[in-house]
């Protein structure tokens, strides 16, 4: 054996080869990952880019069907039209044209690469709708009795003309949306369906106004036209509904508003102006006042849109955030990853390859006849003072695990009734209000045959607020919860139903009790004052709308319809001079 240790040449060149493969190999990898993340961010890129012209189209949609409102308020006006209603008209006109003019910002971005092509078609649409606005102003400055509602209804067919090029020019730029970024597709979806039923929901109403301007009853392709929109509505629903259910809490409850609200109340709304307009002597209402009726229901519709879009926008600006991360992650990680396996590599040297050596060469001195070589010292690990350090911090983290779940309970208790309390008063809120009355009316323990429902509105709140202060406007509203609190039996159900409104949900044996709840209430508020910070003092009073329903056996009685009765006494004892109780008689 010689004396003579040769050097591990054979084991350093093979390690060498294999942490060079290695490296290789991890290098394609990250390569392929920073062309993935950057066509990623590419897309996504793009997307945005042709969103803020899918955005602008579907607002621009909105514009021009509201622009319709105050243009009609002028053309009809038996009189000079106000410079109020002239103002509202330019108004929304500017509006429209500041949403076209992002539009066409948008679509003239050369970052959008999709977007030249819509240029001339938003050309086309700005010139039609100067057309119409041109065509409606000839009639406008005639004399009400030069022109016909035909010729203004013709004009504002026009202008609708315009929304299918705006809906045209947003269904085009949300397929390439989609095709750059999949994750939006059910955001666009909805957004771009609520955009048309913006659109029918507006057109619906109008579809009314010759018969109403006329005082006549519905011709049949009134009638035919009518019934059209309406199946179209109907359409839009059945095509948003099976989305709802699989997108966010904030789009589910703003579906739900659109769902009380429009498909609910103005539908019902339109559907009694149908009806009272297929008789003889045509519907009883005036246009403008079935606009100020059927405007504020068409809202959700808008809020619902906008929330969508919202969605959609954060969608995409997340992917571009988290592509832009991964690409900068990406040449990070290429970087970092050299220097990790350099320094692997010299640990591995250090731990693994140099004590094989060093045995290889006391083992080969050994075998020659060198006892006297000297031998590594060896070195232990602390496993197992690491493993029962874990274990410890298992232990310490599974109390902590156990100390935040029992906080997390006390919480959710907290939030739950913060849920169904009103921050100001400390009454029940809306929600709440509508889950006790179901178990109060569902309860049999009591005989009392009569259910009566107190609607109350605080007269001139907006007066109070405006001459004291909001601070005394919330003292006034402190003082009738407690009012309300101390009048009331303890069964009774009392909630603050929003603003100004409270509601009062009570069994009775007959509907004098109530009403003289409702009288008991009134005066007593009227009696009592409320002093503001600056030491001023004031009253106020209130209006009430009493509301009966008779329960019978099998027969359940549905709160909504005596929440509209209240609300509609309610608005008989504003009307009829206010600090008034009106009451219905009981069927």
């Amino acid at each position: 054996m010689p004396s003579t240790v040769p050097s591990g040449e054979s084991i350093n060149r093979r390690f060498r080869y294999i942490v060079t493969t290695l490296y290789l190999v991890v290098v394609g990898l990250v390569l392929w990952l920073f062309g993935t993340q950057w066509r990623g961010y590419w897309d996504a890129y793009e997307a945005d880019k042709e969103f803020i012209a899918v955005q602008a189209a579907l607002r621009a949609m909105a514009d021009v069907s509201s622009e319709r409102r105050p243009t009609f308020a002028v053309l009809v006006a038996d009189a000079a039209p106000s410079a109020e209603q002239l103002n509202a008209m330019t108004a929304a006109r500017q509006e429209t044209d500041t949403r076209l003019n992002k539009l066409g910002t948008a679509l003239h971005d050369p970052d959008c690469r999709h977007c030249a092509s819509l240029v001339p078609q938003w050309e086309r649409t700005r010139g039609q709708l100067a057309d119409a606005r041109q065509h409606l102003d000839a009639l406008r400055s005639m004399a009400r009795n030069e022109h016909t509602n035909t010729a203004a209804l013709d004009g504002f067919a026009h202008l609708a003309d315009t929304i299918p090029q705006l809906s045209s020019i947003a269904e085009t730029g949300a397929m390439g949306v989609i095709r750059e970024n999949a994750d939006v597709q059910s955001y666009l979806l909805v957004a771009r369906l609520s955009a048309l039923l913006r659109e029918h929901a507006g057109m619906l109403v109008s579809q009314f106004a010759p018969a109403l301007i006329a005082r006549r009853t519905l011709t049949e392709q009134e009638t035919f036209d009518i019934a059209r929109t309406l199946g179209k509505i109907d359409q839009l629903r059945l095509l948003m509904e099976p989305s709802i259910r699989v997108l966010p809490a904030l789009l589910r409850s703003d579906y739900a508003d659109i769902d009380k609200r429009y498909f609910g109340d103005a539908l019902t709304l339109i559907d009694h102006l149908r009806q009272s307009a297929q008789r003889p002597s045509g519907a009883d209402e005036l246009p403008l006042r079935v606009y100020e009726r059927y405007g504020p229901l068409i809202i959700p519709i808008n809020r619902f849109r906008d929330d969508a879009l919202a969605l959609t926008q954060s969608t995409i600006r997340d992917s571009l955030r988290w592509h832009l991360i991964y690409l900068v992650a990406s040449g990070i990680f290429a970087a970092l990853l050299t220097g990790l396996l350099l320094l692997m590599i010299w640990r591995f040297r250090e731990r693994i390859i140099r004590p094989f050596v060093e045995a290889r060469r006391v083992i080969l001195a050994i075998a020659s006849g060198n006892p006297s070589v000297s031998l590594p010292r060896k070195q232990y690990g602390s496993e197992v003072r690491e493993l029962f350090s874990a274990l410890r911090v298992l232990k310490e983290n599974d109390a902590r695990r156990l100390k935040l779940e029992k906080e997390r309970k006390r919480l959710i208790g907290e939030l739950k009734t913060m849920a169904e309390t009103d921050t100001l008063t400390g009454l029940l809120n809306r929600r709440a209000f509508e889950s006790r009355s179901h178990v109060l009316l569902a309860d049999e323990r009591s005989n009392d045959p009569v259910v009566a429902l107190l609607l109350m509105d605080i007269d001139h709140f907006k007066r109070i607020n405006d001459t004291y202060g909001h601070d005394s406007g919330d003292k006034a509203l402190v003082l009738l919860a407690s009012v309300c609190r101390e009048t009331v039996r303890a069964d009774d159900i009392v909630a603050r139903f929003g603003g100004e409104e409270f509601v009062v949900l009570s069994r009775v044996q007959e509907s004098q009790q109530a009403h003289a709840l409702a009288e008991r209430l009134r005066l007593r508020l009227h009696d009592e004052t409320t002093v503001t910070a600056d030491g001023q003092s004031f009253g106020f009073t209130v209006s009430i709308g009493v509301a009966f329903a008779r329960r019978h056996e099998g027969s359940p009685i549905d709160v909504e319809s005596l929440l509209r009765e209240a609300d509609a006494l309610l608005y008989r004892a504003k009307e009829g001079g206010r600090n008034r109780v009106e009451t219905a008689p009981l069927a």
